[in-house]
């Protein structure tokens, strides 16, 4: 596991000038100290939060939390502005347009879906404009097909 420090070393701080002595603290006050940090605020624990951390949209989260693939992290892009075309990711590899078409079919203004044959399990929704994507969007947000919950987000352009 591996995170940025909090504070230079003293062996840094030595060597490029600023170091300042700091007062050496007691073992059992470290201990009680990592107690309290890991005791979460009644309400946070309801509501199943990370105080650290609150995951808010558009907020980036600790590095400890992005994914390692590779020899770099895959740090998470910043959301496709609103258009009319949805991109579902999260689909059995079993669904088909015509499924789709049902489901997306309940909110006006579809025109088009389009599955992705090189990559099953993700597809494009097109709708007539951005207002009845988003409406479609936000209604089947993590709608479930066969214990799969879709990932919906707004399309490239």
């Amino acid at each position: 596991r591996i995170q940025y420090a909090k504070t230079k070393s003293d062996i840094i701080a030595k060597a490029d000038g600023t170091f300042v002595p700091r007062e050496k603290r007691k073992r059992h006050d470290e201990k009680g100290g990592k107690k309290r940090k890991e005791q979460l605020d009644p309400n946070q624990a309801a509501a199943g939060l990370n105080p650290s951390y609150a995951g808010a949209y558009g907020a980036t989260p600790p590095l400890s939390q992005i994914p390692y693939l590779g020899a770099r992290p895959i740090v998470p892009e910043a959301p496709a502005p609103p258009n009319n075309i949805l991109f579902v990711q999260n689909l059995p590899h079993d669904a088909t347009a015509m499924m789709l078409q049902m489901l997306f079919n309940q909110y006006p203004g579809l025109k088009d879906v389009r599955m992705v044959e090189a990559k099953p399990g993700i597809a494009f929704v097109e709708y007539e404009n951005e207002m009845q994507s988003t409406v479609a969007m936000q209604a089947l947000q993590g709608f479930k097909i066969q214990q799969n919950q879709m990932l919906i987000t707004y399309a490239k352009k």
